[in-house]
């Protein structure tokens, strides 16, 4: 059984035994005194069933936080036994909503028993893992999680799952382990070994802050902040501590390259090149002439486009990320500048009415990281690309650099892009490059040639 399988059904072993004997001893604390150490308010309190505060094995207090304004729909990751989903309910109020997600089965039916006993008909208990959360897209006006997010095998996904269901602008408050050791992390809490009160301590390894702001800058999201650490605690190397951010506007790459395009000098980046020479070989390869309706994809400020319009060609388009660097080539292009048609945009969302004889891309493909940026880039070349088109698209070789610009690459090889392409296409030529670059270093390329494969 896989390693993150073997966590998950830890987890859930863990948590039905705490579902069935919450006086049990399971080396954290929890039960009233832990909520009112974490400062739990006293009409919560004394408002839901004295029972369920047994359950609360809280590292921290999200609803210290920000606000909850009646009205709102709220979501709790990891809900457990609903001791947060209820005080949730009662803070937006019956015209709000709030719903939890659990992965382990008792956990559920023993929150939705627990919201029952304190009279809550704005309650909703899903059983779900938090890496696919059965919850709508832009559903969610704030997302709250204490201590569950760091039981997620993968944490970068289960951002994206709460960037997803947010709301625009919505809020992310949330309470988790962190370690706090100088070293990683110092338990061997992610052996097989492990024992069962350490499920709760670090089941993938418990992160330092930096790494889980890291995520959730990643994952989309502004204004991240670690508001502190407490007393909590699972073991000498983890504290608890508090996160609140915001949803971004989902620009992050945008961000980063306009950032790129408007504070460094193009010439000393390493993928500069003073002529494209690989470019144009290939299109020579591929018997491409200045008929052809030609897309450069990611162009950057790549003079790939002058020495087209020196060729003759007309019919080009250029489409980037970023809106400084089409700029840029604007303005080199002078009295030529009107030829090319200009789009800015992600090419995994790009759209045309038009078809294009040759794509051409660089070096965009291989920092798509996720299986769904590739397959939404193949399904949008498969759109552009005429019946007869071709195209050229250059990825670090699997002997090549794993990163670019700050940004972690994929490297690819022919199996690799064959499993990618998954028959829409025909791989018909992959031709090795070595690039140098302006420090003078070697980055192993791969060109591939694809040819549409149409009824």
């Amino acid at each position: 059984m896989a390693s993150s399988q073997c966590a998950l059904q830890g987890v859930i072993a863990l948590y039905s035994d705490l579902a069935q004997n919450p006086d049990k001893d399971f080396g954290w604390d929890k039960g009233l005194k832990n909520a009112r150490n974490h400062g739990y308010k006293e009409e919560w309190i004394k408002k839901l069933p004295s029972a369920m505060w047994d359950y609360c094995a809280a590292v921290g207090n999200p609803f210290e936080l920000g606000e909850f304004p009646k009205g709102s729909t709220v979501l709790d990751l990891g809900c457990g036994a609903g001791v947060d989903l209820c005080v949730a309910a009662l803070l937006v109020g019956e015209s709000g909503k709030a719903i939890g997600v659990d992965i382990t089965p008792l956990m559920v039916e023993t929150a939705r028993r627990h919201a029952k006993e304190a009279g809550l008909s704005n309650v909703e208990v899903l059983e779900g893992n938090l890496e696919h959360l059965p919850v709508e897209n832009e559903s969610v006006d704030i997302v709250i999680s204490n201590g569950a997010i760091n039981l997620a095998s993968s944490k970068p996904k289960v951002f994206e799952e709460i960037f997803r269901v947010l709301k625009p602008q919505g809020k992310l408050y949330f309470a988790d382990m962190i370690d706090i050791s100088e070293g990683g992390c110092a338990t061997s809490c992610c052996a097989q070994s492990v024992s069962e009160g350490d499920w709760a301590n670090c089941v993938e390894g418990t992160l330092k802050k930096e790494a889980l702001t890291l995520m959730m800058s990643e994952a989309g999201f502004v204004n991240i902040e670690c508001t502190g650490t407490n007393h909590y605690t699972t073991a000498p190397t983890t504290a608890g501590a508090t996160f609140r951010s915001t949803k971004g506007d989902g620009n992050v790459k945008q961000r980063h390259w306009e950032n790129v395009y408007t504070t460094k000098d193009m010439s000393k980046v390493g993928w500069y090149q003073k002529e494209p020479s690989i470019s144009l070989a290939l299109l020579q390869k591929i018997g491409s002439t200045p008929k052809d309706a030609i897309i450069d994809v990611g162009c950057g400020v790549s003079t790939l486009s002058d020495r087209l319009i020196d060729l003759g060609y007309r019919d080009i388009s250029l489409l980037d990320i970023s809106s400084s660097a089409l700029e840029i080539v604007k303005k080199r292009l002078g009295a030529s500048a009107d030829i090319p048609v200009y789009h800015v945009g992600d090419v995994c969302t790009f759209a045309s009415d038009k078809q294009f004889d040759v794509w051409h891309d660089r070096a965009v493909f291989h920092f798509l990281q996720k299986e769904e940026e590739q397959h939404a880039y193949m399904d949008t070349l498969y759109r552009s690309l005429s019946p007869d088109g071709h195209a050229i698209i250059g990825t670090f070789a699997v002997d090549g650099p794993d990163s670019c610009s700050a940004l972690p690459v994929r490297q690819y090889n022919k199996e690799r892009m064959e499993n990618c392409i998954q028959g829409r296409f025909e791989l018909i030529d992959l031709i090795d490059e070595t690039h140098i670059t302006p420090g003078g270093s070697e980055q192993k390329y791969c060109f591939f040639i694809l040819k549409s494969v149409k009824d």
